[in-house]
């Protein structure tokens, strides 16, 4: 495929897209807390990520199996209070500190692996 452009990187771009829309859920989510019927949503994505990354033994196919996996949002429809709404604060700002590790997690295998093409090229020449 080419240097940048295999499974473990399509795996990370993805990951951070998925944080990115993830984030803006959960703050959705925040902000509607106290709007009658509001049904909160989450992000699925680790299933379809880990489906890509299975989907074949050849590199190639399964970098392009992994660009193509992305995160989708699932509105989720039970209700929690008299109001219809279904946001609880608890779940909400436990999420968001998973996602923030999450995040900090992907951006450090990113650097890793940038900084690991770095000192490739530099000693290289």
């Amino acid at each position: 495929m080419g240097l940048l452009r295999d499974a473990t990187w399509g795996a990370l771009e993805r990951s951070l897209d998925a944080t990115a829309l993830r984030q803006r859920t959960i703050a959705q989510n925040l902000a509607n807390i106290d709007t009658p019927g509001f049904k909160r949503s989450v992000v699925r994505f680790e299933e379809a990520l880990e489906s890509a990354l299975q989907s074949s033994a050849d590199p190639d196919a399964r970098s392009l199996a992994t660009e193509a996996s992305a995160p989708t949002v699932e509105r989720i429809a039970t209700s929690l209070r008299e109001d219809g709404n279904n946001v609880d604060i608890d779940l909400e700002a436990a999420m968001m500190a998973e996602n923030t590790l999450h995040y900090e997690g992907v951006t450090r295998m990113l650097s890793a692996r940038i900084r690991l093409l770095r000192t490739s090229i530099m000693e290289g020449r």
